[in-house]
């Protein structure tokens, strides 16, 4: 089934060509339904590249919902006092963005860390598809609960965690993200990212990598962190 791409892009991206749905990984969201419901709910939709930094979407953009084809994006949390605390990773095959209508005061956003394609979905159809096939009904509830679980953690680790631990936890979802976790896998971070990741600043977060550098856990570098010791590195997340 193929997936015709709009002529324009969203906010900061650009439309693209056709893309098969053997070009999204099976993980994730589209690994839940069957191959012919997935290229039912995909049909038509628009293929949008975004570069790194741009924001795909944000809670005042009322209800949408897109398919990671290909990158990495971040689904965050910002306070008034311009913190921020990401509360997953999202890559290849996995569900950004809202099907439910009613607004939520919660400042929320969608951010590619990497260059990153995404699938805008009709909504209405989308809803109207889940209505005739329990199939996708199933698959968007389970959806709603991982992300809850995602969102507990993630609040429950800001409030009760040190920032060694957070710092810890945030590296090793990352580098899950970005293959199996082995020694020598480099992801590509810098100290600010990290403290907006965790809801710290700058300073602390530079503290916290000292203190995992000690235990062997990671060496640092300009262009990022390289995990030493998986095993160290999950322990100090307390994982």
């Amino acid at each position: 089934m193929e997936m015709k791409a709009s002529s324009g892009g969203g906010r900061g991206g650009t439309g693209l060509g056709s893309v098969q749905l053997d070009d999204i990984p099976s993980r994730g969201f589209i690994a839940r339904l069957s191959p012919a419901i997935a290229a039912e709910l995909i049909e038509g939709a628009p293929s949008v590249y975004y570069p790194p930094g741009s924001i795909i979407f944000s809670a005042g953009n009322g209800t949408t919902a897109a398919l990671v084809v290909s990158g990495l994006l971040r689904y965050y949390m910002a306070g008034s006092d311009g913190r921020e605390l990401t509360i997953r990773y999202v890559g290849p095959g996995d569900l950004v963005g809202t099907l439910i209508a009613e607004r939520s005061d919660l400042n929320t956003r969608a951010q590619a860390l990497q260059p990153s394609v995404v699938l805008h979905l009709d909504v209405d159809r989308a809803q109207a598809l889940a209505q005739r096939r329990p199939e996708l009904s199933q698959a968007f509830i389970d959806e709603l609960v991982s992300r809850l679980r995602f969102a507990f953690r993630a609040l429950a680790t800001s409030a009760f965690m040190p920032v060694r631990v957070r710092v810890a936890r945030d590296l090793l979802e990352r580098a899950k993200m970005s293959g199996p976790l082995v020694a020598g896998l480099h992801v590509a971070v810098t100290q600010q990212s990290l403290a907006d990741a965790t809801g710290s600043v700058r300073e602390v977060v530079a503290r916290a990598l000292r203190e995992l550098r000690r235990e062997g856990a990671v060496a640092t570098a300009d262009d990022g962190i390289t995990v030493l010791d998986p095993d160290v590195l999950s322990r100090l997340a307390a994982v």
